[in-house]
């Protein structure tokens, strides 16, 4: 190996530092959604590409895929939800509802320019299509936020049937539901207002559906948004119904204490994904979303599953704690037990004293043994760099003493002891 070793594009080693952080925030996300009634599971990082051909979020050439010794097309996991929705297909089908999951693993995305694999929340609820399942998620998530100390946070939704029900109006030849939603995923990525128009031009809209759609493209308050909509209604009549579920979607957020959540019909995330409401959370006063998600209503049908209505939300942890420090969020790490590093003058001690350690191990404590006979100070520096809070360097005396120098790592305090057997030996360390 001619240069140096390093790790693929995107992808990081995690320190005992990065776990301890990613571990305690996904801990805390995994108590919460358990507190509403969100049981955890986990999928497998490896699943079959056709679960995922079923959106364009996640073609599978955009997917880390390969194929197996049987010619099986197989992708690491680059989302959740397909994978839920599988999982409910399989284990689930027929349990009463709704079926309210939560999710925590790694997923793998080629095309992220920085990170191709990350740790991802997820928590997903099967089987009702009331928007108080949405709401209901966007809690959990709140929750979690307000617990870590964010200052605030603000919740942008929105419909996409309400732009489905305009294009829907019109005759726009074969195609359907498939021809719809393909004219949304180019308006998401469309750089200017003339490339909408010369979009939707090439698909023979009416110039009225062409309006109506700038219109909403163009409006970024709420309650202007709310009028607008209400006129296009007498135009469009396939908008008001969900006009009217979009309405109550806002009511249940505002049940839930979810004060800070205003209607943003711009905002066309997940076109390719969702199939109604649509739902991102932010940091106060910052443009980069903690987490989104939206209803995902066809999605089990697609696993070969009768119909049921489905909604989840996914958030990245590293992502999650990046933002924490951005807000001046303090993160509290739980309160870890006393780590001790025993050493031995002689080797032939660790006979003797095993068995004391074992002990030790099975009341909670965390002592590990240096392997190496390498003197007090080396020791020590071992231990430093382990972060664990004592040293006891043990010596033979006479007899059957033993001979213990004790430091505390913490103010750098030492002290000295004899012990005339395993009995005292373990008093001692118990108490360190």
């Amino acid at each position: 190996m001619s240069k140096k070793a390093r790790t693929v594009k995107g992808m990081r080693d995690l320190l005992p530092e990065d776990l301890a952080k990613i571990g305690h925030i996904e801990s805390l996300f995994l108590k919460t959604a358990s507190q509403y009634g969100f049981v955890h599971v986990q999928t497998p990082t490896l699943e079959m590409a056709e679960i995922y051909q079923s959106t364009s979020e996640f073609p599978q050439e955009r997917c880390y895929s390969l194929v197996d010794g049987r010619g099986r097309n197989l992708v690491l996991r680059s989302d959740p939800d397909a994978p839920l929705a599988r999982l409910v297909a399989c284990h689930f089908r027929y349990d009463p509802k709704p079926i309210k999951l939560a999710f925590c693993g790694s997923i793998f995305r080629s095309w992220n320019p920085r990170r191709r694999e990350f740790r991802m929340f997820s928590i997903n609820t099967f089987g009702i299509d009331e928007p108080t399942a949405d709401a209901e998620i966007l809690r959990v998530v709140a929750d979690v936020v307000e617990a870590v100390g964010f200052p605030g946070y603000r919740i942008e939704f929105n419909n996409l049937q309400l732009f489905r029900s305009i294009i829907a109006t019109a005759s726009t030849g074969s195609g359907g539901e498939d021809s719809v939603n393909d004219i949304l995923y180019a308006i998401r990525f469309a750089p200017n207002q003339e490339s909408v128009i010369s979009l939707l031009d090439s698909h023979h809209l009416p110039r009225n559906i062409i309006d109506a759609i700038l219109l909403l493209l163009e409006c970024s308050d709420e309650f202007k948004a709310h009028d607008i909509l209400v006129g296009l209604g007498r135009e469009f009549p396939l908008l008001i119904p969900e006009l009217e579920k979009t309405m109550a979607l806002r009511e249940a957020l505002e049940d839930q204490g979810l004060k800070h959540s205003h209607l943003s019909v711009a905002n066309l995330h997940g076109t390719g994904f969702y199939s109604g409401f649509t739902y991102r959370l932010f940091p106060q006063d910052n443009p980069k979303e903690i987490g989104d998600g939206g209803r995902y209503d066809r999605m089990m049908q697609q696993m070969h599953s009768e119909a049921m209505p489905a909604t989840g939300m996914g958030l990245g942890i590293e992502r999650f704690i990046e933002l924490m420090a951005v807000s001046h969020c303090s993160m509290t790490l739980p309160s870890q037990p006393q780590r001790i590093i025993v050493a031995y003058a002689e080797a032939s001690l660790a006979v003797i004293c095993r068995s004391v350690l074992r002990r030790l191990r099975v009341n909670g404590r965390m002592v590990e043994e240096d392997l190496v006979i390498r003197g007090f100070d080396k020791t020590v520096r071992y231990a430093k760099s382990k972060k664990c809070n004592r040293v006891v360097m043990i010596r033979p005396g006479f007899s059957e003493q033993l001979r213990l120098k004790i430091l505390n790592l913490d103010d750098d305090q030492a002290e000295s002891l004899i012990v005339y057997n395993q009995a005292e030996l373990f008093g001692v360390l118990l108490k360190c």
